[in-house]
């Protein structure tokens, strides 16, 4: 399957990106949120450039990347692309690249790290194109999750995946984030309609507008509480894998812009200790490894 190009010259802004597109220029540096004069394209120079300082975070998103390519779809694996057209969405800064070259990066905010400008509830796909999707911190940014799944199925092939890391909301990391982190977690949010309506806008997810809008309790709530009602409105998508991770590392991290608590050569222990308290992560654990399948065919996929 051939690869997307990118569009020469100037990307288009996506509906729903109303903020100016301009260059960071001595304003606010927000690594997550847009600050006061910070347009949307300025959070991703930000993080761009936080990227380059932190090579503790670097190596904890190195292996979390490395999980999501372990999941997806195999579909031959003596082929040039084994994995065949795998879609990110929301590649902000373009990080999965590093570990992932033959990915058509793609976000919301258009820059200079992405192949193409797309909208997540608008993939400008045709049906069965794509055979991975892929997704780091980017599902608790979509006002509505479930148009997004839906297109996820459209444009799947039989086999094919959505593979996403978010974050999970622990009795330990509930607090952390609620105390530490911008983003608001809103576990009363509403991702369906009420029962029994029809013909219904999906209510919206998350706080906020605009690209950066978001909950980070969109994905406890939707593979968790909500799991029953996901299966009931996307029979094509099944729950393959969920795993909660991510105890000590990634909190200790620092993330973009809170201190680096975990020296470089305190790692091979901090993975160590990581590991043996792996049984806790149901309690205090950040982060969740999610993998959908599309129904269909599963010939050649891993």
């Amino acid at each position: 399957m051939r690869r997307p190009k990118a569009p020469t010259g100037r990307i288009p802004a996506m509906p729903g990106n109303k903020k100016k597109v301009a260059a960071a220029s001595g304003r606010s540096s927000s690594y997550t949120v847009p600050g006061p004069g910070q347009t949307d394209h300025d959070v991703l120079e930000a993080r761009a450039r936080a990227w380059a300082g932190r090579p503790v975070l670097r190596a904890v998103y190195a292996a979390y990347f490395q999980k999501m390519v372990e999941c997806m779809t195999v579909r031959d694996a003596d082929a040039s692309r084994p994995h065949g057209l795998v879609l990110e969405l929301g590649g902000g800064a373009g990080h999965f690249r590093d570990s992932y070259p033959k990915a058509v990066v793609t976000d919301l905010v258009p820059s200079r790290h992405i192949d193409m400008a797309v909208d997540a509830m608008r993939l400008p796909f045709p049906d069965t194109s794509v055979d991975n999707i892929v997704l780091h911190d980017v599902l608790h940014h979509l006002p509505y999750p479930l148009v997004f799944l839906a297109e996820a199925a459209r444009v799947l092939t039989p086999g094919g995946r959505v593979v996403m890391i978010e974050p999970y909301i622990s009795a330990v990391s509930g607090v952390c984030y609620r105390l530490a982190h911008p983003e608001p977690v809103d576990m009363k949010a509403q991702l369906f309609p009420p029962a029994g309506e029809t013909n219904v806008q999906d209510p919206v997810a998350v706080r906020g507008a605009g690209a950066f809008a978001s909950n980070q309790a969109v994905p406890t709530l939707l593979f968790y509480k909500y799991a029953a009602d996901l299966a009931r409105r996307c029979p094509q998508l099944s729950i393959i894998r969920r795993d909660v991770h991510s105890i000590i590392m990634y909190p200790l991290s620092g993330g973009f812009s809170k201190p680096v608590l975990l020296p470089q050569f305190a790692m091979p222990a901090a993975r160590k200790m990581e590991d043996w308290m792996s049984p806790l992560a149901p309690w205090m654990g950040f982060r969740m490894l999610v993998v959908l399948e599309k129904t269909g065919d599963r010939t050649g996929s891993h």
